[in-house]
């Protein structure tokens, strides 16, 4: 492909992602469809169990769905044969460059959606554009379809100039909603000397490009089951124990927790449900929450008081409780020697009228969420090497997820010929291979 077609395909990729929409550690149709294409460029890509540690996956859906997902993807035309090689895991990672060189760089790209309706009204761009999800109840409202395009455009864009000296890797990650993919694919960035994510919007706008944010939130997800014993409501409620009284205290305990003063730090319920009738005492119920805080040892001790608030609250009503932790990510920031780095390529780029590519290039952002590339961020900085989160900024229609949530798709191409940049940079520069 030459750079006038992959600059046409950068939305058409996206978009057909986006229709797929699919959630974490089930997207074995976007797996498919992003293995594809890499082939069809010339690649050999890994897939699923090929591509990461299936034992280290976190907050798996159960057996029931990952196999209707299966069947799914099998119907709305997934290769046969790559589905075959994932088994019941999903992601991917590709490698470009002389097969003998070393990985110099590895870059992350999400592919997961939300568990969450998209909007269908008539000024919804996907909904008038008709490529809105196809998926009842999963959405893309955080913009992962286009980064997973932005990979794909990568890989294409780098094949068709000038051959590496050494090694790209291009992880196509799955599972980032709720911080649990990274650590299943953090053998594929051990020993390897940069690391770089982008995520698009977060707050900037089109023609912005922040090199290296800072202020990623380590955040533990959690989901604690409540149980208890079903009584009548009226003839015998003495004999029960009320899961959902107790769960429902628990919520109220988690959010009258004291907040640190030295930095940001969060508690959130998102989810509560438990009982099946009005009548009936609740033998069982579900919490799902989670803790973010600017350090992890703020973060660590923001969730053990937590802890102590659940096991407290079942207590204080006979329950059981069973917390697990279905997600988690550190604390992150980005080294600033290479944000510098990042943000002098991209000053240096012109577009075809010999304007600046980005009307705004700054090196530091405050992230002031969680993203699990914080996960391979702090494993190549232990390892001696650098890394960078970026955000490539894009108006939106609405806020990360949101029903209605829609990027600005002419961010693309100036973000690809960025990412273009610093991956040549990165293979031909001596100093890259420094870890």
């Amino acid at each position: 492909m030459d750079a006038q077609a992959i600059r046409a395909a950068l939305p058409r990729w996206r978009q057909e992602l986006h229709a797929h929409a699919e959630e974490g550690w089930t997207e074995f149709w976007t797996t498919a469809y992003v293995a594809a294409t890499l082939q069809e460029l010339g690649l050999s890509p890994r897939v699923g169990a090929e591509a990461l540690d299936r034992t280290a996956r976190m907050g798996l859906p159960s057996p029931q769905r990952l196999a209707a997902a299966r069947r799914r993807a099998r119907s709305e035309g997934a290769d046969e044969t790559l589905l075959h090689r994932m088994g019941d895991c999903t992601g991917a990672v590709v490698d470009i460059g002389p097969r003998e060189a070393p990985v110099v760089l590895a870059l992350r790209f999400d592919m997961d959606a939300l568990p969450l309706p998209e909007s269908h009204a008539p000024e919804h761009a996907p909904a008038a554009g008709g490529y809105a999800s196809r998926h009842a109840g999963r959405c893309h409202a955080c913009g992962h379809d286009a980064h997973t395009a932005l990979g794909l455009g990568l890989a294409a864009l780098l094949l068709s100039g000038a051959p590496l000296r050494r090694r790209i890797r291009l992880l196509f990650q799955p599972a980032e909603e709720e911080v649990r993919g990274a650590a299943a694919m953090l053998e594929l960035v051990r020993g390897i000397p940069r690391f770089l994510a982008v995520h698009i919007g977060l707050g900037l706008p089109t023609g912005t490009l922040a090199t290296g944010a800072s202020g990623l939130m380590a955040s533990t997800k959690f989901d604690a089951v409540f149980s208890g014993r079903a009584a009548h409501a009226a003839k015998a409620p003495q004999q029960g124990r009320d899961a959902l009284k107790g769960a429902a205290a628990a919520l109220l305990g988690l959010h009258d927790l004291p907040r640190y003063g030295d930095g940001e730090n969060r508690i959130h319920v998102g989810d509560l449900h438990g009982g099946g009738a009005r009548n009936v005492v609740a033998d069982k119920a579900v919490l799902r929450g989670e803790t973010r805080a600017v350090t992890c040892e703020m973060a660590d001790d923001l969730f053990a008081r937590a802890r102590d608030v659940l096991e407290g609250a079942a207590a204080m009503y006979g329950l059981g409780c069973r917390i697990t932790v279905v997600g988690q990510a550190p604390a992150a920031a980005s080294d600033a020697d290479l944000a510098a780095r990042l943000a002098t390529l991209a000053r240096s780029l012109r577009t075809e009228q010999d304007r600046p590519l980005f009307a705004q290039v700054q090196e530091t952002a405050n992230m002031g969420a969680s993203d699990d590339a914080a996960v391979f961020m702090r494993a190549v900085q232990a390892g001696g090497g650098k890394a960078a989160y970026a955000i490539l900024g894009s108006d939106l229609k609405a806020g990360h997820h949101a029903p209605n949530f829609d990027l600005d798709e002419s961010c693309l191409w100036p973000g690809l010929l960025w990412l273009e940049a610093v991956c040549r940079d990165c293979a031909a520069q001596d100093d890259c291979l420094d870890a």
